[in-house]
């Protein structure tokens, strides 16, 4: 028994974030079997997927969460200056769609994992409001076309980056001779 972490996020919003008592797979199941009932199947599939989601910690960790570690056998590996923890996670997706050949959106999820600490919550419930939000393809949501530009439209962009570019070397060029002077 511990503290279960049950996040239910839709369309890029956090609408519910709680942390519960008892056992992760009975309330894993009690919230898929939540899911089932809203779930339509004329509309959406209804899935339940076990993964691992990287949570960042600055090192050094706190005292409690190197235990809260250990005690759970998590895995962890070293990055700069940040300790990366797998976390085991249940993502129950029930209100979803195709928005085109290749993308896929979800837009009603839980995500359940067992409770480390808030920055733990914060960066989980991070996750399900990203993944929940629409892609920011407008044509992928629309089937809009995408911005065109005339040969003469192109041509003026081209030419006013090259102009910054070349100001942006001049003013390096300045600076250099500036500081060789001063020596």
């Amino acid at each position: 028994m511990g503290k279960v972490l049950v996040i239910r996020a839709e369309e890029g919003k956090i609408v519910s974030s709680d942390i519960l008592d008892g056992d992760f797979a009975k309330i894993a199941k009690d919230v898929t079997a939540r899911a089932l009932t809203e779930w339509n199947p004329e509309e959406s599939d209804l899935t339940a997927l076990r993964t691992k989601l990287e949570l960042r910690y600055p090192k050094p960790l706190p005292p409690e969460i190197a235990d809260k570690i250990l005690e759970l056998s998590l895995k962890y590996s070293l990055e700069g200056n940040d300790v990366i923890v797998n976390l085991p996670v249940l993502v129950v997706s029930f209100d979803n769609r195709w928005i085109d050949e290749t993308t896929y959106l979800d837009k009603k999820i839980y995500v359940i994992a067992l409770y480390l600490d808030d920055n733990a919550k914060k960066q989980l419930e991070e996750y399900a409001a990203e993944a929940t939000k629409a892609p920011k393809s407008v044509e992928a949501l629309t089937g809009a076309e995408q911005l065109t530009l005339s040969e003469e439209e192109l041509r003026r962009l081209e030419e006013g980056l090259a102009e910054v570019e070349e100001e942006e070397t001049t003013k390096k060029t300045r600076r250099k001779r500036s500081r060789r002077k001063k020596s």
